[in-house]
Protein backbone atom coordinates (compact mmCIF):
# COMPACT_ATOMS: atom_id res chain seq x y z
CA UNK A 1 0.00 0.00 0.00
CA UNK A 2 1.65 3.50 -1.04
CA UNK A 3 1.91 6.50 1.52
CA UNK A 4 -1.19 8.69 0.09
CA UNK A 5 -3.10 5.27 0.61
CA UNK A 6 -2.23 4.68 3.56
CA UNK A 7 -2.21 8.56 4.49
CA UNK A 8 -6.51 8.58 3.24
CA UNK A 9 -6.85 5.43 5.00
CA UNK A 10 -6.03 6.50 8.44
CA UNK A 11 -7.57 9.83 8.24
CA UNK A 12 -10.70 8.45 7.47
CA UNK A 13 -10.39 5.50 10.29
CA UNK A 14 -8.15 7.71 12.99
CA UNK A 15 -8.52 11.36 12.04
CA UNK A 16 -12.14 11.29 13.63
CA UNK A 17 -10.84 10.13 16.46
CA UNK A 18 -7.95 12.47 16.91
CA UNK A 19 -10.26 15.51 15.61
CA UNK A 20 -13.45 15.29 17.04
CA UNK A 21 -12.52 17.50 19.61
CA UNK A 22 -13.13 20.85 17.37
CA UNK A 23 -16.34 19.34 15.83
CA UNK A 24 -19.93 20.60 17.93
CA UNK A 25 -21.15 17.55 19.06
CA UNK A 26 -18.12 15.71 18.20
CA UNK A 27 -18.73 11.59 19.29
CA UNK A 28 -15.03 10.96 20.35
CA UNK A 29 -12.49 13.77 22.11
CA UNK A 30 -8.99 13.23 21.86
CA UNK A 31 -6.62 13.83 24.55
CA UNK A 32 -4.16 16.22 23.42
CA UNK A 33 -4.66 18.96 20.75
CA UNK A 34 -5.88 18.58 17.70
CA UNK A 35 -4.11 18.02 14.84
CA UNK A 36 -4.48 19.93 11.34
CA UNK A 37 -5.85 18.34 8.00
CA UNK A 38 -2.11 18.19 6.92
CA UNK A 39 -0.51 16.55 10.55
CA UNK A 40 -1.42 12.63 9.25
CA UNK A 41 2.50 12.03 10.50
CA UNK A 42 1.87 12.77 13.80
CA UNK A 43 -1.45 10.83 14.18
CA UNK A 44 0.09 8.04 12.72
CA UNK A 45 3.29 7.83 15.20
CA UNK A 46 0.87 8.24 17.50
CA UNK A 47 -1.03 5.05 16.73
CA UNK A 48 2.28 3.20 15.80
CA UNK A 49 3.71 4.22 19.61
CA UNK A 50 0.07 3.19 21.11
CA UNK A 51 -1.43 0.72 18.52
CA UNK A 52 -3.78 -0.30 21.61
CA UNK A 53 -4.65 2.88 22.49
CA UNK A 54 -5.14 3.83 18.60
CA UNK A 55 -7.03 0.61 18.33
CA UNK A 56 -9.44 1.46 21.51
CA UNK A 57 -10.17 5.10 20.11
CA UNK A 58 -11.44 3.71 16.66
CA UNK A 59 -13.29 0.83 18.44
CA UNK A 60 -14.85 3.60 20.50
CA UNK A 61 -15.89 5.24 17.07
CA UNK A 62 -17.39 2.61 15.32
CA UNK A 63 -19.58 1.93 18.04
CA UNK A 64 -20.11 5.73 18.14
CA UNK A 65 -21.58 5.98 14.59
CA UNK A 66 -23.09 2.59 14.67
CA UNK A 67 -25.55 4.32 17.38
CA UNK A 68 -25.83 7.31 15.50
CA UNK A 69 -24.88 7.39 11.85
CA UNK A 70 -26.10 10.84 11.04
CA UNK A 71 -23.74 12.08 13.46
CA UNK A 72 -20.89 10.56 12.13
CA UNK A 73 -21.62 11.51 8.41
CA UNK A 74 -21.83 15.30 9.25
CA UNK A 75 -18.21 14.82 11.41
CA UNK A 76 -17.13 13.26 8.23
CA UNK A 77 -18.63 16.37 5.91
CA UNK A 78 -17.35 18.81 8.54
CA UNK A 79 -13.87 17.50 8.13
CA UNK A 80 -13.86 17.39 4.59
CA UNK A 81 -15.24 20.89 4.22
CA UNK A 82 -12.08 21.70 6.17
CA UNK A 83 -9.63 20.03 4.10
CA UNK A 84 -11.34 21.44 1.09
CA UNK A 85 -10.95 24.60 2.31
CA UNK A 86 -7.40 24.22 3.15
CA UNK A 87 -6.86 22.63 -0.34
CA UNK A 88 -9.32 23.19 -2.73
CA UNK A 89 -7.90 22.19 -5.94
CA UNK A 90 -7.02 18.61 -4.30
CA UNK A 91 -10.40 18.62 -3.42
CA UNK A 92 -11.75 19.48 -6.96
CA UNK A 93 -9.52 16.66 -8.41
CA UNK A 94 -10.97 14.25 -5.94
CA UNK A 95 -14.71 14.79 -6.55
CA UNK A 96 -14.06 14.84 -9.91
CA UNK A 97 -12.22 11.25 -9.96
CA UNK A 98 -15.27 10.12 -7.34
CA UNK A 99 -17.86 11.12 -10.15
CA UNK A 100 -16.00 9.59 -12.83
CA UNK A 101 -15.89 6.27 -10.66
CA UNK A 102 -19.54 6.65 -9.76
CA UNK A 103 -20.39 7.29 -13.39
CA UNK A 104 -18.37 4.16 -14.43
CA UNK A 105 -20.00 1.94 -11.61
CA UNK A 106 -23.77 3.07 -12.40
CA UNK A 107 -22.98 2.13 -15.90
CA UNK A 108 -21.63 -1.29 -15.49
CA UNK A 109 -22.40 -2.27 -11.83
CA UNK A 110 -21.42 -5.62 -12.17
CA UNK A 111 -17.65 -4.82 -13.24
CA UNK A 112 -16.67 -2.57 -10.35
CA UNK A 113 -17.95 -5.30 -7.75
CA UNK A 114 -15.32 -7.83 -9.86
CA UNK A 115 -12.85 -5.33 -9.71
CA UNK A 116 -13.44 -4.20 -6.01
CA UNK A 117 -13.28 -7.81 -5.12
CA UNK A 118 -9.95 -8.70 -7.51
CA UNK A 119 -8.67 -5.59 -5.36
CA UNK A 120 -9.47 -7.35 -1.98
CA UNK A 121 -8.13 -10.24 -3.10
CA UNK A 122 -4.58 -9.03 -4.20
CA UNK A 123 -4.39 -7.20 -1.11
CA UNK A 124 -5.24 -10.24 1.15
CA UNK A 125 -2.33 -12.35 -1.61
CA UNK A 126 0.20 -9.40 -0.55
CA UNK A 127 -0.52 -9.83 2.97
CA UNK A 128 -0.47 -13.06 3.59
CA UNK A 129 3.38 -13.22 3.74
CA UNK A 130 3.17 -16.88 4.97
CA UNK A 131 1.22 -18.01 2.07
CA UNK A 132 -1.26 -20.29 4.71
CA UNK A 133 -4.84 -18.23 2.92
CA UNK A 134 -5.28 -16.41 6.68
CA UNK A 135 -4.20 -13.45 7.74
CA UNK A 136 -2.50 -13.48 11.33
CA UNK A 137 -3.25 -9.71 13.25
CA UNK A 138 0.31 -9.31 12.35
CA UNK A 139 0.18 -9.66 9.13
CA UNK A 140 -2.78 -7.83 9.01
CA UNK A 141 -1.23 -4.89 10.92
CA UNK A 142 1.78 -4.92 8.07
CA UNK A 143 0.07 -5.81 4.78
CA UNK A 144 -3.50 -4.14 5.22
CA UNK A 145 -3.65 -1.79 8.21
CA UNK A 146 -6.76 -0.99 7.77
CA UNK A 147 -8.18 -4.22 8.35
CA UNK A 148 -6.04 -4.70 11.51
CA UNK A 149 -7.96 -1.91 13.40
CA UNK A 150 -10.88 -3.89 12.88
CA UNK A 151 -9.31 -7.59 13.36
CA UNK A 152 -11.21 -8.58 16.26
CA UNK A 153 -14.95 -7.91 14.76
CA UNK A 154 -13.98 -9.87 11.76
CA UNK A 155 -12.11 -13.03 13.59
CA UNK A 156 -16.00 -14.89 14.28
CA UNK A 157 -14.46 -17.86 15.41
CA UNK A 158 -11.41 -15.95 17.51
CA UNK A 159 -8.99 -18.19 16.20
CA UNK A 160 -6.72 -15.30 15.67
CA UNK A 161 -6.32 -15.47 11.94
CA UNK A 162 -8.98 -14.06 9.19
CA UNK A 163 -9.98 -16.41 6.25
CA UNK A 164 -11.39 -14.81 3.75
CA UNK A 165 -14.73 -16.47 4.26
CA UNK A 166 -14.61 -14.49 7.55
CA UNK A 167 -13.38 -11.13 5.53
CA UNK A 168 -16.42 -11.45 2.94
CA UNK A 169 -18.94 -12.47 5.02
CA UNK A 170 -17.63 -8.81 7.41
CA UNK A 171 -17.81 -7.28 4.06
CA UNK A 172 -21.17 -8.45 3.17
CA UNK A 173 -22.30 -7.27 6.43
CA UNK A 174 -20.68 -4.13 6.75
CA UNK A 175 -21.87 -2.97 3.00
CA UNK A 176 -25.27 -4.07 4.23
CA UNK A 177 -25.62 -2.02 6.88
CA UNK A 178 -24.42 0.87 4.96
CA UNK A 179 -27.13 -0.04 2.37
CA UNK A 180 -30.04 -0.21 5.11
CA UNK A 181 -28.94 2.82 7.19
CA UNK A 182 -28.80 5.52 3.97
CA UNK A 183 -32.10 3.96 3.11
CA UNK A 184 -33.85 4.29 6.81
Amino acid sequence: MNIKKLLLVFAVLAAPAFAAEGIPGATVASDGAKPSYGNHGAMREACNAEPEKCRAQMQARREACAADPEKCRQERVAQRETMCAQNPEKCRERKARMEQRRAQCQADPQKCQQERQARAEEHFRKADVDGNGMLSRAEAEKGMPRLAHRFDDIDADRDGQLSRDEMVAARKARHGAKAKSSKG
